[in-house]
């Protein structure tokens, strides 16, 4: 806790969950309804363009509505073409928002293939099948293949040039957020950054909290979209608890009570009644936190705290 009459910076963490995330997307429309903004957002996987979306105050105006259009669409064209029509949809307003002066820092989580051998696995007709073995790995706690081929990369778009972080730019932003989101057992179309193979952020980073903790936060919120511990990757490598400290950063989970499945969304299907509850339990769970903890509104109006390069709409 920092002195009374100090300020606070905010950091929000969004975990991965791919359809399970619209759970995360109703907490942080719940934080822009109430003025809730981040000095720094972390992202990785299907949190990106909900995380990237409250960064820029257009959380709540898109709501659910762009989780029941993917959700509609995968089945038909697959997921590599509903995140690359998403892409093409929302990265206007996102390439334009993020990179304002006034804007938060935005963390983009990905997995960099580190050897030629596999990415070629990666990059090829062989991706399906590792995407099917590195998911049965999970269920083994192993995580070999991951530790020996790949690696995080997490770029800012405050990265300094020269500095050994990966800097965010408009012109690099489309690849390193198609990058983010490419699971291997369910994505056809090969995902490169500069020339070099990467894939799904959630195989070494599914929530960047030790990242955003890192650039000095004082409060850590962390959202999963899962009742259950919230882990640092798919392998529960690190779990991120609540009420620890990460860096100087108090840290604050926030979780469905239940599973998500049980209101008919689960991580690659979901149905139209399911989203729609599950976003409405995201926004009531992030009212009460905001209902809880009102004094990070005081820290966010005292910081003057940016998420301010496009300003939020209620819907």
């Amino acid at each position: 806790m920092t002195d009374a009459g100090a300020t606070e910076r905010i950091g929000i963490a969004v975990a991965s969950g791919m359809l399970k995330g619209v759970y995360g997307h109703g907490v942080l429309s719940a934080f822009e309804e109430r003025g809730l903004r981040a000095d720094v957002y972390g992202t990785a996987s299907s949190s990106v363009l909900s995380g990237g979306l409250a960064a820029v105050g257009r959380a709540r105006r898109t709501g659910v509505d762009y989780w029941l259009k993917a959700t509609a669409a995968a089945a038909e064209k697959g997921m590599s073409a509903v995140v690359l029509d998403s892409i093409e949809e929302y990265g206007p307003v996102l390439r334009e928002g993020l990179f304002t002066a006034r804007a938060p820092e935005f963390l983009l989580a990905t997995g960099k293939v580190t050897n030629a051998a596999a990415a070629e696995i990666t990059q090829g007709s062989g991706a399906k099948a590792l995407g099917r073995d590195l998911l049965r790995n999970v269920f083994a706690g192993d995580r070999s293949w991951v530790e020996e081929n790949l690696a995080t990369v997490v770029f800012s778009s405050r990265a300094e040039p020269g500095s050994a972080e990966p800097r965010l730019t408009p012109e690099n932003y489309d690849a390193v957020s198609y990058a983010s989101t490419r699971m291997l057992h369910a994505w056809a179309v090969p995902a490169e950054i500069d020339g070099e193979a990467y894939v799904d952020a959630s195989y070494t980073c599914s929530c960047p909290a030790r990242e955003v903790a890192a650039k000095g936060v004082d409060v850590l919120i962390a959202i999963g979209s899962d009742p259950f511990p919230l882990f640092r990757d798919l392998y529960a490598s690190e779990e991120i608890v609540d009420g620890s400290v990460v860096g100087q950063a108090r840290v604050l989970v926030i979780k469905p009570d239940d599973d998500l499945k049980n209101l008919g969304v689960d991580y690659a299907s979901a149905t139209a009644d399911g989203l729609v509850k599950a976003y409405e339990l995201g926004l009531e769970a992030g009212h009460r936190f905001v209902d809880a903890h009102g004094e990070l509104l005081a820290a966010d109006s005292a910081t003057g705290s940016a998420g301010t390069g496009v300003q939020g709409e209620s819907a």
